[in-house]
């Protein structure tokens, strides 16, 4: 059987006392410390997920960038193509002109020349056809 006496009494009371000074010096401050550290915690995940909410836009802006950037590019270079092929048959053309246009030179001096060397032939062979003549027919023409 138990016996109840007036020991069990004090060391409720201890016990009490006890509780109450850990209570105060431990418990609470841990406790306020826990609850401090996971506001600590949840709030470094929020500005975690800010950041990240971030960085996920700012690379949807670098890709949005760089795609516009490759299509300005592309335009550029088309657009630079297409000059290029417009300047490259003007100088095809001037060149074609300036080729005929020598062509035509070289044809009318070589005409030219043709036709002194017919007139120095021509004044040449009258003499020498003459005295051909002549001497054939025996007689002077």
């Amino acid at each position: 059987m138990i016996n109840l006496n007036f020991t069990l009494l004090i060391q409720l009371v201890n016990f009490l006392i006890l509780l109450l000074l850990l209570n105060a010096l431990l418990y609470k401050p841990i406790m306020a410390k826990i609850r401090e550290r996971e506001a600590a915690i949840k709030k470094d995940r929020e500005k975690a997920l800010e950041l990240e909410t971030e960085v996920a836009n700012q690379e949807g802006k670098h890709r949005d960038a760089l795609i516009q950037a490759r299509k300005s590019a592309a335009d550029e270079k088309a657009s630079l193509l297409a000059a290029s092929k417009v300047k490259e048959s003007e100088i095809l053309e001037k060149a074609r002109l300036e080729a005929a246009r020598i062509v035509e030179e070289m044809r009318k001096s070589i005409q030219a020349e043709s036709d002194q060397a017919r007139k120095k032939l021509k004044e040449d062979m009258t003499p020498l056809a003459q005295s051909v003549t002549e001497k054939i027919l025996g007689r002077a023409v």
